[in-house]
């Protein structure tokens, strides 16, 4: 039979693999409830300014499985490039949130594009 999931090492399946969406999308999304988590550290989320609307919730926070949200939320991650947004992306559908995009380009696209960024 042919195989719907791949599995991993010791036979786990992995899960599927995460979306990714630009940063228009997010910002719609966004607006109309899914949850934008910076997963850059705090110090950076309050230094560099963070998305409008985003909330700060570095890895150690999400290591600890302490993000707050619903398994079922939408979540879309974000961080300044994309590449630690796709680390911890993959980190929480890992563990069973079921509705997780990354942010592809991270803050430095949003700001590119002109959507709202707090400082």
């Amino acid at each position: 039979m042919w195989p719907f999931r791949r599995k991993g090492a010791g036979g786990a399946a992995r899960p599927a693999p995460v979306p990714t969406i630009d940063v228009k999308e997010a910002f719609t999304r966004s607006k109309r409830g899914a949850k934008l988590v910076d997963v850059r550290s705090a110090r950076e989320y309050a230094l560099h300014g963070h998305p409008k609307g985003a909330r700060s919730v570095p890895p150690d926070v999400i290591r600890k499985d302490q993000i707050g949200l619903g398994r079922d939320a939408e979540i879309l991650v974000i961080c300044l490039s994309g590449h630690r947004s796709t680390r911890q992306a993959k980190r929480l559908a890992g563990m069973g949130y079921t509705n997780v995009s990354n942010v592809n380009g991270g803050l430095t696209a949003w700001k590119k594009a002109g959507l709202p960024v707090k400082k």
